[in-house]
């Protein structure tokens, strides 16, 4: 129980449709096994409602509130939530991240609103979850953030009409 007595807070804990499990689920549920008592943090609420039930039927401690990475009053609202709620904020992982329908664009066929809008989610949401939780990991003395992306920056990631297209598959 490496994380017994530690509060995460894990933004993108819920999930993504599709048939595996996402980074942040999958983290929200491996923290829980380690002991951590777990806020899942997510736009869509139920989703993360969904991790927080898997937690629980394992007999972690885990509950779900609901932000999203390009609402800074909502991610705001998320710590006080931790902070309020689970009495502290030790670990953070960020794990929010898009790409352009299903697989990044080349660079040469990439527009500026999907290039500003990844922008916004993949790191302007960084930014603001961790202006909001640097100072009261500051006022703790301690707290962990870790920030999480996937093959998807390097690589197109298996199944996305991109990858079938150019024969890759």
């Amino acid at each position: 129980m490496r994380l017994k007595d530690k509060t995460a807070m894990i933004v993108g804990a819920g999930q993504t449709p599709g048939p595996t499990m996402g980074n942040g689920r999958a983290t929200a549920i491996l923290f829980a096994r380690e002991g951590a008592r777990v806020l899942a943090v997510d736009r869509d609420l139920e989703s993360g409602r969904e991790t927080v039930e898997i937690i629980r039927s394992e007999g972690g401690s885990a509950e779900a509130t609901e932000a999203d990475v390009v609402d800074e009053a909502s991610l705001k609202a998320a710590v006080v939530y931790c902070t309020g709620q689970l009495g502290r904020l030790d670990i953070l992982p960020n794990n929010v991240g898009i790409s352009v329908t299903g697989g990044d664009a080349p660079v040469t066929e990439i527009s500026v609103e999907a290039f500003d809008r990844i922008m916004t989610v993949n790191l302007r949401g960084v930014v603001l979850t961790c202006k909001h939780a640097l100072p009261v990991m500051r006022a703790q003395g301690s707290g962990v953030i870790v920030t999480i992306s996937s093959i998807a920056a390097i690589e197109n990631y298996p199944g996305s009409p991109t990858r079938r297209e150019r024969g890759r598959w």
